[in-house]
């Protein structure tokens, strides 16, 4: 994922975020081996025990799942915006359109992976707006301006606890539930493409990927490095991985 963000955007610096409890010196070698250290700034943040303790436990959501939802407290006050995504990503086109997209008082932008049924329940199930629409937690824009202005890390906590029984889906459902009123979207095609949505779309190709398409997100189960891997955008990992492989040589 780092390295085919820093291939495909260089003309851009980047503040990295890395949040963690237990990364070593050796792991974040490993991460200036792949970046662009002239553009490049890494903030590791360690996560303390103590931001968990009125977390609630859920066999689901583990700790550093966790993490994304703690932004407010993590996360330096002097950032307004962040854009967090997943690692089983790879960036094929810029990420600067992303990046810019216009959100107003909006605290969340992100796309839906859902087909519509699935979406439809899933909205009536967390009480979402009619208007809204459920997104993937996996490439997420977060306003942190606004959405300091609207909640807390407790506030979020709470929400937690109150909605326990019906967060099938951890954190994903938290982060709709609360904020499915205050949310933009973006081109599922372009900024968050996984294998399902590849495969419904009949009138887009691997060709149209490599030239349209900027987030590749391997979710769910059809993850190339795994040998049951049944997709179709697998040449997109490897092309990255085989860039990042050489650097890691050297």
């Amino acid at each position: 994922m780092l390295k085919s963000i820093m291939i495909n955007n260089p003309e851009e610096e980047f503040d990295l975020f890395v949040a963690h409890s237990s990364l070593t010196d050796e792991d974040f070698a490993i991460i200036q081996k792949v970046i662009d250290k002239n553009r490049t700034t890494v903030h590791p943040i360690v996560v303390p025990s103590s931001l968990m303790e009125n977390a609630p436990v859920l066999k689901r959501i583990s700790k550093e799942t966790y993490y994304r939802l703690l932004v407010l407290d993590i996360i330096p006050q002097s950032v307004d915006k962040i854009l967090y995504m997943d690692p089983d990503i790879v960036v094929n086109n810029s990420l600067k359109k992303l990046y810019e997209i216009p959100m107003g008082d909006a605290i969340v932008a992100g796309a839906g992976h859902t087909a519509p049924i699935v979406e439809t329940y899933n909205k009536l199930r967390l009480d979402m707006p009619k208007k809204s629409r459920y997104v993937n937690a996996g490439v997420l824009m977060l306003n942190l301006e606004e959405m300091r202005k609207f909640c807390t890390t407790q506030d979020i906590f709470d929400y937690i606890a109150k909605n326990i029984k019906k967060l099938y889906l951890s954190d994903q459902d938290v982060i709709n539930g609360m904020f499915g009123g205050r949310t933009v979207y973006f081109d599922t095609y372009v900024f968050n493409l996984d294998e399902r949505v590849f495969k419904r779309n009949r009138k887009i190709d691997i060709d149209w990927v490599r030239k349209n398409t900027s987030v590749i997100h391997y979710n769910g189960s059809q993850k190339p490095w795994k040998s049951e891997y049944k997709g179709k955008l697998a040449e997109f990992y490897f092309y990255y991985k085989k860039l990042a492989d050489k650097d890691l040589k050297e």
